[in-house]
């Protein structure tokens, strides 16, 4: 597979930009506090879960990290309370691997997808309240609906708008819209699907924002898959930099 497919392209930011201090037994909000970003195009399922994992462990430790990387091929990625021999109509037939966060199965390889480790404190969320995921969610994506949006996907929670489908029952994530899901305001059509991990200290957000089509249909993997629909292009360095440069801090009141 190219290491530069049509529709991806590539760049880097890293290096860290925060700072954060201690006070109690939760740390406060730095004014300075970013996300140290880097692009990772073109690696194996397991190589990409793995990583991904390691920004939770850093973030536990007070920092803010995401990757932004494509695949090298058509992957399965399930969650981590997921098993392929329900999810998938033959776990044989595709690659797959197991990701650090829950929810539903995504097939990737046409995507561009952002794994994001955020500490609670830089949310604004208190370790005691870590258990509140609706809150934590919400805190969590909205750097990356910001990100999106600035980066040429218009892009919102799909609560603030008409388009809500019931899940059903199906393993696809893109097969249908929860009132928590990142949609395109207008339209309704999923940008992206998310799933998450919170511990007491941090939280880990992995998310998959379809690009072209699918290297293979859904209809290969899933029962009873999503429709697909052409996605718009992303920059893979567009998508960092809009990252790098959100600011973190709590949900504003009101949103």
């Amino acid at each position: 597979m190219d290491a530069h497919p049509p529709g991806f392209s590539r760049g880097l930011h890293d290096g860290l930009g925060y700072t954060d201090s201690v006070g109690g037994r939760d740390r406060q909000l730095s004014r300075t506090m970013k996300i140290a970003v880097s692009v990772e195009p073109c690696l194996d399922g397991h190589t990409n879960m793995a990583r991904d994992a390691v920004l939770l462990e850093r973030a536990e430790r007070g920092g803010a990290y995401a990757r932004v990387y494509t695949w090298d091929g058509a992957w399965v990625s399930l969650g981590r309370f997921q098993r392929p021999e329900k999810a998938l109509r033959d776990p044989t037939a595709i690659d797959w691997v197991m990701r650090p966060t829950g929810g539903k199965a995504v097939l990737h390889g046409h995507d561009v997808t952002v794994g994001m480790a955020v500490p609670l404190f830089a949310l604004g969320i208190a370790e005691s309240d870590s258990r509140r995921v609706a809150t934590v969610y919400r805190a969590v994506v909205r750097p990356l609906v910001e990100a999106l949006t600035a980066a040429g996907l218009p892009a919102t929670l799909a609560e603030e708008t008409p388009f809500v489908r019931s899940a059903g029952q199906t393993a696809d994530c893109f097969a249908h819209v929860s009132p928590n899901d990142i949609v395109d305001p207008d339209t309704g059509q999923k940008v992206c699907g998310c799933a998450l991990r919170v511990t007491p200290g941090a939280v880990l957000v992995q998310a998959s924002v379809p690009v072209r089509r699918p290297l293979v249909q859904p209809d290969a993997v899933f029962d009873s898959p999503h429709s697909f629909v052409a996605g718009r292009e992303l920059q893979l360095e567009r998508l960092a930099s809009e990252l790098k440069n959100v600011r973190l801090g709590p949900v504003p009141a009101g949103v």
